[in-house]
Order: structure tokens, then C-alpha cells, then sequence
């Protein structure tokens, strides 16, 4: 059966609240320089987002720590879903070339976040202080919201292969723009792109692993979309 309009309108709406919130919480902590551990009595772990000791503490730091935040593939992965879900909640009607493409952007591009920060990165950089709040719904909450709206609410019919070799073209913006930036600074989000430690071969290695990945996960969603489009046949 055939959602309702207000009914996907919900679950858009619902959908591009999750990005927004994990996306307002992180941009906040990292604005007011809100990083420091919770008082737990143990000593501080390095974590994924914070940069406590890097720059000046408050709103004098703020500049510095907010070209970092957005520095991350996880923030752009929130930007993506939150604009693309936003404009679904306001016309679930929407279409467009360069939209489909950016609606599977969403979908690819949160996939990753969940993924690699749960099986990679997580384990080894645990949130501190108040992102023990942000990060749950960051790379958690959201990329199940996301890839579950997506199977009930779709839009249908989007995945093709001209969409989805246009979806890649923004994470490899973002890998040569993060590899430009670390090559400057001499500093990298994630310790796979750090060419100093590492080298170029492993970096590229391990981005065209992720690259090759994106293409299977793409694949499958693919396959998914076309099976909810089937129409069933008439007995």
C-alpha cells in the first residue's frame, strides 16, 4: 500500500530533524569549545571530534575548531542528508536531475559514516564529553533513520547507473580537498589519510577501498529500490 503524502512528509521530516540536531549538537560543543571529558575519574582518550589543548578554550578558539568540525566526512555526510531531507519534508514531490543525485549522495554518504565510524573508528576514538551525546545520533541514530526512510518512503526509481557514478564525484571532492588541507596544515580528520605516517599508496589505497565499497553498498540499494518498484503481477 501506498504511503500518504503526510505520511512521507513525517518521515522526511523526521529524518532531516535527526541530521540536524546531531549536526546543531556538534557545531555547539565545538563553538563554545565544550570538549573537555566528563568528570569520570579516568584519564582523557583522544576522541574523534574535540581538540582540547590544540586551540584557545572558548569562543576564542571557536573559528579554528569549526574549520576542523567541518572538516570531517561525518559533517558532510549531515549537511547532505539534512538539506536533501529538509527540501523532501518541504515538496516530497521534488525531482530533478541534480537533486536524484544528491539524494543518493544521502544515502551513500551516511552509509560510510555509520559504517567506518562504527567498525574503524569508534572502538578507538570513544566520545568525550558532551559528544558522548552528539555522536550517537551522528553516526548511529541518523544513518539508520536515513537508510530506513529510504526503503519505506524512497522516492523510487532514482538509482541508475549515470545517478550513481554523479553521487561519487562529491566524496572524491572531499578526499582531495581533505588531502589539499592535510598537505597544508600538515593535520588530517582521520589517521587513513595521514600521507606523513602512512604515504600516498596506503591513503589511495584505502580511499579507492572505501570508493569500491560506496559502489557495492550503492549496488545493493540499487537492487533494493528496484524491488520495491516491481509492481506485483496480476493473478
Amino acid at each position: 500500500m501506498a504511503l500518504s503524502t503526510t505520511t512521507r512528509k513525517s518521515l522526511f521530516g523526521i529524518n532531516a530533524l535527526s541530521a540536524w540536531i546531531g549536526l546543531g549538537m556538534s557545531t555547539f560543543i565545538e563553538l563554545f569549545g565544550l570538549v573537555e571529558p566528563l568528570d569520570t575519574g579516568e584519564a582523557p582518550v583522544t576522541s574523534l571530534f574535540g581538540h582540547t589543548g590544540d586551540y584557545a578554550s572558548g569562543l576564542a578558539g571557536a573559528p579554528e575548531r569549526l574549520i576542523d568540525l567541518f572538516s570531517y566526512f561525518t559533517i558532510w555526510s549531515q549537511i547532505v542528508v539534512g538539506v536533501v531531507m529538509t527540501l523532501l519534508y518541504l515538496n516530497p514531490g521534488r525531482d530533478g536531475k541534480l537533486f536524484k543525485v544528491f539524494r543518493i549522495d544521502s544515502i551513500l554518504m551516511i552509509t560510510v559514516t555509520g559504517v567506518v565510524y562504527n567498525l574503524l573508528l569508534g572502538p578507538n576514538y570513544p566520545p568525550q564529553g558532551l559528544n558522548q551525546i552528539s555522536s550517537p545520533i551522528q553516526h548511529t541514530i541518523t544513518p539508520l533513520i536515513t537508510v530506513l526512510v529510504f526503503v519505506i518512503a524512497g522516492p523510487r526509481g532514482w538509482f541508475t547507473l549515470k545517478n550513481v557514478a554523479a553521487a561519487l564525484v562529491l566524496p572524491i571532492i572531499y578526499v582531495f580537498y581533505t588531502l589539499f588541507r592535510g598537505a597544508i596544515i600538515g593535520k588530517y580528520p582521520y589517521d587513513f589519510f595521514d600521507v606523513v605516517s602512512f604515504g600516498y599508496a596506503y591513503v589511495l589505497t584505502f580511499v579507492m577501498g572505501i570508493l569500491f565499497a560506496s559502489i557495492v553498498v550503492a549496488g545493493i540499494y540499487w537492487g533494493i529500490d528496484k524491488a520495491l518498484t516491481r509492481k506485483p503481477k496480476n493473478v
